[in-house]
């Protein structure tokens, strides 16, 4: 009896660690479109502009909020590096990094982030008539917002 008593102490805590256990969280999982926003800055030698572009956005969430997708908008591709902090998923990935805020509701997501961005210079004409100088691309960090909403 003594050789069964490990067993079934074994046995019994097993089962009261899987009741206990947290159950999968996967408010965040599923597609989700909106559109994404950034402010970017331009300049052309003489002043500085400043202009807003957006874009159509779907990110997909899987696994718990564990494991992100960006199929349109800034910086696609998959996220590995996946962190649930309460009702926000914080992700990143090279010069990509943002956080994913979930509404009360579950219908409704906040993104906040970072994404390099590339900015075209201003071409200007030429000395000689047709020819045409153009910038060179910068590359830029700037803020990336959106507002996402479940795909039905």
């Amino acid at each position: 009896m003594n050789t069964k008593l490990p067993l079934i102490l074994s046995n019994a805590a097993l089962a009261l660690l899987r009741s206990t256990a947290p159950a999968a969280d996967n408010r965040f999982d599923g597609v989700w479109v909106g559109t994404e926003r950034v402010t970017l800055q331009a300049y052309n030698g003489f002043h500085t502009s400043e202009f807003e572009k957006k874009k159509p956005a779907k990110i997909v969430i899987a696994q718990g909020g564990t494991l992100l997708g960006v199929l349109e908008g800034y910086g696609l591709g998959r996220y590995s590096d996946v962190k649930r902090i309460g009702n926000t998923i914080v992700f990143h990935a090279g010069p990509r990094t943002g956080q994913l805020s979930l509404s009360a509701d579950g219908q409704t997501m906040m993104e906040s982030g970072q994404v390099l961005e590339q900015v075209e210079g201003f071409g200007r004409e030429g000395a000689l008539p047709g020819n045409q100088h153009h910038g060179l691309g910068l590359w830029t960090t700037t803020a990336v917002t959106g507002t996402f909403h479940r795909q039905k």
